[in-house]
């Protein structure tokens, strides 16, 4: 029995812990949520841990054994924590990976729905969790279908930075890595201990950790495409120049007709564009170099020890996936586009970007001469 409230005083502490976390978290996300649009989806999945952490401590004191006014507490207050824990997730997921799940998905949302309805009838038929006549708890057949969802959802978010792993610097990935693992130390804790209950502690300071992460990235990453911002492009193309004696070539593109499709469309059809346009560029060049976007409505790349004929070859790739995208769009992505390159970066690397700047505004001068004569 003092085994029992032991296990049960740490894991009360322990939740007490996350709710102090995600209290903070939430009062630092909630300032920056008009200039930062992304953190409403932060906001959401600490907002849902927070519920989630509540349901559970307020479970410890509707789980007297044979207190039977307390069963239907117990049952809605299980139905609520199996509903809300992969949500935590799924937010994150939108939270983390804002330029490519800027909308909902049915199909992300279909778990969702399985394991919402799922929760609900067991308050009545006991597949995920049974509260008996002593108000007694007891895992279901299907207890696990909400952890599989929630760590679906979890995996998601790891791949997902996975492959944008390149877009951080080399100094911040060991530190997302440990990030990314901390709820996996967790959940192996709890399955090795499972009296205390370090799951969800563990993914409320990771979720504190995220936020401050990409709070520090705002400073080197573009909020809307998560690219490289242009303080990044001008130390990366000043290190080159005075650090490489070797080739590179810079890539200069342009999106055309912004201006326009904001005022047709609105703005949210031109950030939009803009996201599209980073996301093919960075498809077409990802593996060639680094993607920037340095202005408004401009990007850039930066391909080291390469002379030109792989930047051609990637110029040629994104043209192509340019026009498979705009025979679903009504809004048409137009890029503009200019490069250059230089046998030695010491020196002439800058230089180098101003001549693929000047050619991209001769390539966008020639391609409203041909919009202009049909």
């Amino acid at each position: 029995m003092l085994w029992h409230h032991g296990a049960m005083n740490a894991t009360i502490e322990l939740d007490l812990f996350s709710v102090v976390l995600m209290i903070f978290a939430i009062a630092l996300a909630q300032r920056n949520v008009q200039t930062n649009p992304r953190n409403r989806w932060y906001l959401l999945s600490a907002l849902s841990l927070l519920i989630l952490m509540g349901t559970e401590l307020f479970a410890y004191t509707v789980d007297d054994v044979g207190v039977s006014w307390q069963i239907a507490y117990h049952r809605l207050t299980n139905v609520l924590g199996f509903s809300l824990s992969p949500l935590v997730c799924l937010f994150l997921l939108y939270f983390i990976g804002y330029a490519h799940f800027k909308r909902f998905n049915l199909l992300l949302l279909l778990p969702i729905a399985c394991n919402t309805l799922l929760s609900t009838l067991s308050y009545w038929n006991g597949w995920m969790f049974f509260v008996d006549a002593e108000n007694i708890y007891q895992r279901g057949p299907l207890f696990l279908v909400t952890s599989t969802i929630t760590l679906f959802y979890y995996g998601l978010c790891i791949v997902h930075l996975i492959n944008t792993l390149k877009r951080y610097e080399a100094s911040d990935r060991p530190l997302l890595i440990c990030i990314l693992i901390t709820p996996i130390v967790g959940f192996v804790l709890q399955v090795l201990f499972p009296w205390v209950l370090t799951l969800w502690p563990s993914i409320a300071l990771s979720l504190l950790l995220f936020y401050l992460f990409f709070l520090e990235q705002r400073y080197s990453i573009d909020t809307l495409t998560g690219l490289r911002n242009r303080s990044i492009f001008m130390r990366d193309l000043l290190d080159l120049q005075h650090g490489s004696d070797q080739a590179a070539t810079v890539v200069v593109l342009d999106l055309n007709y912004l201006k326009q499709a904001n005022d047709t469309y609105g703005h949210k059809a031109g950030d939009e564009l803009l996201v599209l346009a980073s996301s093919l560029i960075e498809r077409s060049f990802g593996g060639l170099g680094k993607v920037y976007r340095v202005g408004g409505d401009e990007f850039a790349v930066i391909c080291p020890k390469d002379q030109g004929e792989a930047a051609q070859t990637a110029l040629c790739a994104l043209a192509e996936h340019q026009n498979l995208a705009n025979k679903s769009r009504r809004s048409p992505l137009s890029l503009a586009a200019g490069w250059a390159w230089c046998e030695s970066c010491i020196d002439n690397l800058f230089n180098t970007y101003v001549a693929a700047d000047n050619a991209m505004y001769r390539n966008k001068e020639l391609m409203k001469k041909q919009v202009e004569h049909g």
